[in-house]
């Protein structure tokens, strides 16, 4: 429930339905329902006398014992459904009403014993048994009112209002005593009698002194209605209490009298009625609160009346004082004028005029208190007002910081002021925050500046938005060592951390020093807490500031670097060095980057570095310092993500010291069929396959980096290129950070604008390109005629001359030649259908953007080496040539066999063709572990060899060697070719090896995964 309201807590379980608290007010109406029948029925009963006086004597005394009991039922039953009901309450509600059941329930168990004492001849018996149950009753009731939670608690004028209490109840016993107890004392004589007799106004005037504490404190407004249920209760009890003493020294008291036993009756049925209207109304508005949502609104209201009805409850207190005055002066001159003063009442008039006394000069005694805590409010006031003055004149963010520990030293007096902010505070605290820290003494001296990570940060006490009282010789807090060495430099003894909070985030906290272990005063404390208010809204507003002021500047700077990019293209840069590198260099000066990296997508999704740039304060890189992102990486995920995202770096990543490798790295092509198992295409770069490959994260958090943004140059909803950039921080830095999150959306921009101009470029480069491969297909198609001319020409010659000779010279050649012709002109058709083969695989390949693999499967490669040594067999023997075989057993790929038989026949063909007859060829196979398990199959001749600079298009469609053009040895110019592009669909690659001297041959190599 809300504290503004009562002292209690109350919870809701999921048994508080609509029904149930519908349940409690059926309940309330018929209680209510009860009392007033009770007392109605009463009345009559014994204004009429039905029945006689006997029947009205036992009707009163059986009654007064009913109705306690009802009333208990009624008060108990509360306190167990504060206990297990729907609603629970705490112990310090279900104790005070508990008092007053228990109460009640002696109360009636005394009625019964009177009712039976009367009923045994016994007439008005007093003392008698039944007078213990009627004491506990009173005690009981008012221990309950004491522990009763409602109102609240106002320490300053606490003494006072239970003086106030103290005085109006001696009035009450003053006139008590002059009117009921003095008669009783002159008129009864038997002192067990007089005791019992003249207990029950006293009782009556401590459940008045119970009534008016009640009343002189804040009592919230839900329980005001139950509480005057209660308080008319009691004041019944009291009405009937009082006639009952009065009657008593003339026994003209009979039980049955309507104007005291009635009031009895009705005194204990409201106070078990104040029970469950309190328990339905504090069950009906947390429902309210639940459903509806009505808890700030009813909190508001209350606040809102609260001091307006304070303001009435001080004047009401004062009536009731300056009354009581006047009614016991009053007292007092009567009893002169009439000669009845008695000691009695003389002591207790003195006693009122001491308390009275006492209680003006408590009054005055607070009125200087409250004018020096005016004054002194005011000088804070004033303080605090001058203190947000200068917080509120500097709006950058660097000074603001100083400022604010200056003031704290200068103006609050304190020994040291150390500032810790959360530098992205809008984002929950996590091991990759960082802590930006400004410190001062008060000596004057130069403030000191760190800025922190790491992991140890989320469990900083300090900043997890609490003040924190740290004496440092007696507790051992999470803090910075940097933060804890600076304050034992200083040779502080007591720091108070407290909490810069704006709207809900925790900004970090301000450190408060103190040379002395003694403690801040409450009005240091407040002080405090209000300049870290100020202090917090300030800091927001000089970061919005430098935002905006960014967002300005970053403007600026996109309008020129789109105006560069677009000179850049329009001059005829295209897609190339040039346009790349402008790229990094303007995403550099943009967005104050350390390093700016350029990637662009391959043919297999992996991405390769194309361009960098790097700041003059950093180590100079070059493009082949970067490493390229594989496509199952997830940094390569983030091209496809349209929008730019920030990656943490993880310093575990950094391990040994950073290859360099000089030179440029070739672009690598990668098969995109298997990313799992892609490996870079092998290159004859020397020491190129002994270099461990790093991973981006690993180049990046070697040079210090510990954010970056990858932001991806998007045109029509498909990446071109993805833009990595970085800051490099390194311990104790200035105010340079790493990226942040805030820093994405400009990014954004720029990567849009880049991606105009990128765009064009790219088209421009695509007509350039276009119509280099226009000349290039020109000069492909007269090779390709002059070629297919050549090579078709020679087996269609000698098909068609052998059919010839058959048919007009059939009957003369001998069945033997017959066959050997017919064998011959079969031989040059098998050379037309392959050479047609290859000119359909190679426009296959290129329309269908590759010939993937049927199956991939386990290959045992000597199996596969044998079937190829197999087919060419006899060409072998009839050229008499040696074969040599260095092939392990158990020696397995994953591959095609179809397809890496077909290669491995186009390899030994080719060998077959450009090598010398009489001259060997060997095969050979062994495994390598480069990167990833894998198998070398190699195919070596003797041949003439190939020259340097002709390997490199070596393996093109439609090439031949200009020496091979002239030569008899025939080829299409597709066979090399074919077999890369199989390869590759597997998974491979192919390379060769030559040094071009004559006789020592070539060697061509097949590395495909190790299965």
């Amino acid at each position: 429930m809300a504290a503004a309201d009562f002292q209690f807590k109350a919870t809701a379980t999921e048994q508080l339905t609509a029904r149930y608290v519908q349940k409690l007010s059926r309940e309330n109406y018929l209680a209510a329902a009860v009392t007033i029948f009770i007392t109605t029925i009463s009345l009559l009963w014994m204004f009429v006398k039905p029945g006689g006086h006997e029947a009205t004597i036992f009707y009163g005394d059986s009654l007064y014992a009913v109705a306690n009991w009802i009333a208990a039922f009624w008060v108990l039953r509360i306190v167990y459904r504060a206990t297990r009901g729907p609603v629970l309450l705490d112990k310090k509600y279900r104790r005070a009403w508990l008092f007053i059941g228990i109460g009640l329930i002696a109360n009636g168990i005394g009625g019964a014993w009177y009712t039976y004492l009367e009923m045994s001849g016994n007439i008005n018996p007093v003392p008698s048994p039944a007078d213990i149950g009627f004491t506990l009753y009173y005690v009981l009731t008012f221990i309950g009112l004491l522990f009763l939670p409602v109102a609240i608690k106002i320490d300053r004028a606490r003494f006072r209002i239970g003086l106030d209490a103290l005085i109006i109840t001696l009035c009450a016993l003053a006139y008590s005593w002059y009117i009921l107890i003095q008669p009783i004392v002159s008129h009864v004589h038997d002192l067990y009698t007089l005791l019992v007799s003249d207990s029950y106004p006293f009782w009556d005037l401590l459940l008045v002194l119970a009534l008016l504490l009640i009343a002189f404190q804040r009592v919230g407004r839900l329980l005001i209605p139950s509480l005057f249920l209660f308080a008319a209760g009691i004041l019944s009890q009291i009405w009937a209490d009082s006639f009952y003493a009065a009657t008593l020294p003339f026994n003209s008291y009979t039980t049955g009298t309507w104007y005291i036993d009635t009031f009895w009756f009705l005194g204990a049925l409201l106070m078990g009625l104040a029970a469950q209207f309190q328990y339905a109304t504090i069950a009906r508005r947390i429902y309210s609160e639940h459903t509806y949502g009505t808890q700030e609104r009813e909190r508001n209201e209350y606040n809102l009346s609260k001091d307006a009805r304070k303001t009435g409850r001080m004047s009401l207190q004062g009536i009731l004082i300056f009354l009581t005055v006047l009614f016991i002066v009053g007292l007092v001159l009567y009893c002169f004028a009439t000669q009845t003063l008695s000691l009695f009442v003389l002591s207790l008039a003195c006693c009122i005029g001491i308390l009275i006394g006492a209680r003006i000069l408590i009054i005055n005694t607070e009125n200087e208190m409250l004018l020096a805590e005016q004054e002194r409010q005011r000088a804070e006031a004033e303080l605090l007002r001058r203190m947000a003055a200068q917080l509120m004149d500097e709006i950058h963010l660097d000074s603001l910081l100083t400022r604010i520990v200056t003031l704290a030293t200068t103006e609050l007096r304190y020994d040291a002021a150390a500032l810790l902010l959360i530098e992205d505070y809008d984002h929950p605290l996590d091991s990759q925050s960082s802590l930006y820290i400004r410190a001062t003494p008060s000596s004057g001296r130069e403030s000191a500046t760190w800025r922190l990570e790491g992991e140890h940060l989320p469990q900083c006490t300090v900043l997890k938005g609490k003040q924190v009282d740290v004496i440092w010789a007696e507790q051992d807090i999470d803090l910075p060592k940097e933060v804890q060495q600076w304050h034992n430099e200083q040779h502080i003894s007591r720091t108070l951390f407290v909490p810069l909070v704006y709207q809900g985030k925790i900004q970090g906290t301000l450190g408060l020093s103190q040379r002395a272990v003694t403690a801040g005063t409450p009005q240091a404390i407040y002080l405090a807490n209000t300049f870290a208010e100020q202090a917090a809204i300030a800091i927001e507003h000089a970061r919005l500031y430098e935002t905006a002021h960014e967002h300005e500047l970053f403007a600026q700077a996109l309008t020129t670097v789109a105006a560069r990019l677009n000179s850049a293209v329009a001059t005829g840069f295209g897609i190339g060095t040039d346009i790349h590198q402008l790229v990094c260099t303007e995403a550099a000066r943009a967005l104050q980057a350390d390093y700016a990296i350029l990637y662009i997508p391959g043919e297999n999704g992996n991405l390769h570095p194309v361009a960098t740039h790097f700041s003059q304060q950093e180590t100079p890189v070059q493009v082949s310092d970067w490493p390229p992102i594989r496509s199952r990486e997830f940094e390569a995920q983030a091209i496809t993500s349209l929008q730019p995202t920030l990656i943490e770096i993880d310093d575990s990543m950094a391990s040994g010291p950073l290859p360099i490798v000089s030179g440029k790295i070739p672009a690598l092509l990668l098969s995109s069929t298997q990313p799992q198992q892609t490996q870079p295409v092998r290159v004859s770069t020397k020491g190129l396959r002994d270099r461990r490959t790093l991973t981006l994260r690993e180049a990046l958090v070697r040079r210090h980096v510990q954010t970056a943004i990858l932001a991806p140059l998007v045109a029509g909803n498909a990446p071109i290129a993805l833009l990595v950039l970085a800051r490099a921080i390194r311990r104790g830095a200035g105010h340079k950070r790493s990226y942040l999150v805030s820093d994405l959306p400009q990014a954004q921009d720029f990567a849009e604008q880049a991606s105009t101009a990128f765009t064009n470029a790219q088209l421009y480069q695509q007509l350039r390109d276009a119509h280099r491969q226009l000349q290039e297909l020109d000069q492909l198609k007269d090779q390709f005629m002059i070629t297919a001319s050549h090579e078709l020409r020679t087996p269609l010659t000698a098909v068609q001359g052998y059919l010839e000779l058959l048919a007009q010279f059939g009957d003369a050649i001998p069945p033997e030649q017959q066959q050997e012709f017919l064998q011959k002109a079969r031989r040059g058709c098998d050379e037309l259908v392959l050479l047609l083969s290859n000119v359909m695989d190679a426009s296959r390949l290129e329309i269908e953007a590759g010939i993937r693999p049927a199956h991939l499967q386990r290959v045992p490669v000597k199996d596969i080496v044998e079937q190829v040594y197999t087919l060419i067999e006899p060409q072998m023997v009839q050229e008499q040539r040696e074969v040599f075989f260095y092939v392990p057993n158990q020696l397995f790929v994953r591959a095609d066999p179809a397809r890496l038989k077909q290669v491995l026949l186009n390899l030994s063909s080719n060998a077959l063709k450009y090598s010398p007859p009489g001259t060997p060829i060997s095969y050979a196979a062994r495994t390598a572990y480069d990167q990833i398990p894998s198998v070398i199959i190699s195919v070596a001749d003797r041949g003439k060899g190939i020259k340097q600079q002709d390997q490199a298009q070596l393996f093109q469609r439609f090439v031949r060697l200009e020496r091979d053009l002239n030569s008899p040895v025939r080829g299409s110019g597709l066979g090399l070719y074919i077999s890369r592009r199989l390869i590759e669909a597997m998974g491979g690659k192919i390379w060769m090896e030559s040094s071009g001297i004559p006789g020592t041959g070539s060697t061509f190599h097949i590395e495909l995964p190790l299965a």
